[in-house]
């Protein structure tokens, strides 16, 4: 299929990815899971509202009742977790760890995985292993390929920055479809029970005594109720829960994304390279807010704003031809942002010359070199608030993955965020079911204050580039800019200097580009910086800003109080002691201390890096 001369090359390659899904399986739900030409109009109308519209209240989705809650007429269980595509792995690891728990999980749509590619490293599919979540035999049935090296590299047009190889980090391309129909089988078999194609209308509160009562719908029931001890907030970014406990304010960044699971000859020799895990190859571009022909469908002003732009590629699952590449930018919400359709358009134009095709992507599609299979677009919001908090009147509710906000402002979220909290999430919600803790005050020690996830919230600041100018964020490019190259110039030298910390070897950067921030890597790398580059820093400080920069300080003082007490609790008699040792804790014990313990050893774990592993 060739572009039509009536249509955009942009439609032309939605037509062919559509031809591509005939008979096959329905759009999965969640980030990136719809896929059609129409679902990106509605996605850019919610993006520009999001830019330019005042924030409404939320809908009043919790609801407190007055006089307590009756589970009378509902079906009840201990635990209800609201979203299932990542939520069933959650719901399969509480039953894994405890099989006399009733677990539900509600899913609105069908509980399928969507054919686009997870990626993922090895090391992190280990806690899946281990909470029985699903069998070493079923994630190797489930991993369509598995490639190295992977490429991170910043460039310049001068020829300037840095690039170099790294093995075992976001390699294996797994498909969702096995490891959901796997964890789903598994939860069931256990005797957990999932209601598909229920929408959730609302849950119920009272007192901590109280089960929470969760409203639901489907077509086949009508309206019904359950009743949970519990209910477990699986629903993503986009969670109506989180968005009223967040009072329905504008995120503080956004990575928006775009990009193409395409066919191609050419690619063969590409995907026996290995793949990117982050790219750039230009510097900061000016560009317009909307795309051709968006003018009269959105009411958003069409200005300009700079945009930093980085590459990820991965060779796909689906064949020796397939290679997926995305296109993504840190951004916060000003109206002058690109669409997301605009940023097609500069994907489209751009991608050619990052692959090294040596021709335009019209012409591969006309000459038949080029089949596009998917398109995928999505916008990952990102809160400097997070881990959620919820109101101290909220008994019975916590919230995993991104609904939680454990996610990095740097990362897509999703899958390997869950994953590599899952140990202590699952441990957290196990006991808060065994041992009746469902108060607000205690659950909140689920999702933790984490100052090494804090702590990345500057990086985000360095990696994007300003909608507009002022006095502590000029703009980069222009005569009077801080210089169109200055975040390649900053990414480069870090990842040097974080890359020379163990004499070129890399173990270093491996926590840093699997999202989890340790402080021994992160202040070795800035210190390198320093040293070597001294006459960046004016530029990096004049570019963040200082208040950024005094929070930052704030989190990595945390972060370094937190490894000491993490290594501290670490030694075998103080970790008897605070986990309740029956051989040193007295049975009188309060059961409830206990459980505040061992949550704020978990958070001086994971809020310092110590939860990460090399295993190679």
């Amino acid at each position: 299929m060739g572009v039509d001369k009536d249509e955009s090359l942009l439609r032309t390659l939605f037509a062919q990815a559509d031809m591509e899904k005939k008979g096959g399986t329905p759009q999965a739900m969640g980030a990136g899971g719809i896929t059609s030409f129409e679902g990106l109009v509605r996605a850019d109308a919610a993006w520009s509202r999001l830019r330019t519209s005042p924030p409404l209240p939320p809908k009043e989705f919790v609801e407190i009742v007055d006089g307590g809650t009756s589970s009378t007429g509902a079906q009840e269980f201990e635990a209800v977790i609201c979203g299932g595509t990542l939520g069933i792995f959650v719901a399969s690891a509480l039953m894994s760890k405890n099989p006399n728990l009733r677990i539900a999980v509600i899913e609105r749509g069908k509980l399928a995985g969507r054919d686009q590619d997870w990626n993922i490293a090895r090391v992190e599919l280990e806690s899946a292993i281990e909470l029985g979540v699903l069998s070493r035999e079923e994630i190797e049935d489930s991993i369509q390929n598995e490639f190295n090296p992977m490429r991170v590299g910043f460039r310049n047009p001068d020829g300037s920055g840095f690039e170099t190889d790294v093995k075992d980090v976001l390699n294996i391309g797994i498909s969702p479809k096995k490891l959901i129909a796997y964890a789903k089988a598994r939860f069931e078999a256990m005797g957990g029970t999932v209601f598909e194609q229920v929408g959730l209308e609302g849950v119920d509160i009272s007192s901590p005594d109280d089960p929470a009562i969760l409203r639901c719908s489907s077509k086949d029931k009508g309206e019904f109720s359950l009743s949970a001890k519990l209910v477990i907030d699986a629903m993503g970014s986009g969670s109506p829960i989180a968005r009223q406990a967040r009072s329905g304010a504008k995120p503080d960044g956004v990575c928006l994304v775009v990009g193409m699971c395409a066919s191609s000859p050419l690619f063969e020799d590409l995907n026996k390279q290995g793949g990117d895990l982050i790219y750039a190859n230009s510097p900061a571009l000016k560009i317009p807010t909307l795309a051709q022909g968006q003018m009269e469908s959105l009411s958003v002003p069409n200005g300009t704003s700079e945009v930093q732009l980085f590459w990820e590629a991965f060779p796909a699952g689906s064949g020796p031809l397939d290679r997926t590449t995305y296109m993504f930018a840190y951004m916060d919400t000003k109206p002058t942002r690109p669409s997301l359709q605009r940023m097609f358009e500069e994907y489209i134009r751009l991608m050619p010359e990052y692959q090294g095709l040596n021709a335009t992507l019209e012409d591969l599609v006309n000459e038949n070199k080029l089949k596009a299979k998917r398109l995928l677009f999505a916008s990952f919001p990102s809160y400097s608030n997070s881990p959620i908090t919820y109101p101290d009147t909220w008994h019975h509710i916590t919230a995993v993955g991104d609904a939680s906000g454990v996610q990095s402002p740097l990362s897509f979220g999703g899958f390997g965020a869950l994953l590599r909290h899952l140990p202590r999430t699952v441990d957290g919600i196990a006991d808060a079911l065994t041992y009746g803790i469902t108060d607000s005050e205690s659950l909140k020690e689920l999702n933790p204050y984490l100052p090494n996830l804090s702590s990345t919230w500057m990086m985000q600041r360095s990696m994007s580039a300003p909608a507009s100018s002022g006095p502590f964020r000029p703009p980069l490019t222009g005569d009077s800019g801080l210089g169109e190259g200055l975040i390649n110039d900053i990414l480069a030298s870090t990842f040097e200097e974080m890359l020379m910390l163990d004499g070129g070897k890399g173990e270093s950067m491996q926590p840093f580009l699997q999202d989890v921030v340790q402080p021994g890597g992160l202040l070795g790398a800035l210190a390198g910086v320093v040293k070597s580059k001294p006459q960046l820093v004016p530029r990096i400080l004049q570019h963040v800003g200082p208040t950024p920069i005094f929070e930052w300080v704030g989190h990595v003082s945390f972060m370094l109080a937190y490894a000491l007490a993490h290594s501290i609790a670490s030694t075998p008699n103080a970790r008897k002691l605070l986990t309740g040792d029956p051989k040193i804790v007295k049975p009188s014990d309060d059961r409830k201390t206990q459980f505040l313990l061992r949550r704020r050893l978990d958070a001086f774990k994971y809020g310092s890096g110590a939860d990460f592993n090399l295993i190679s």
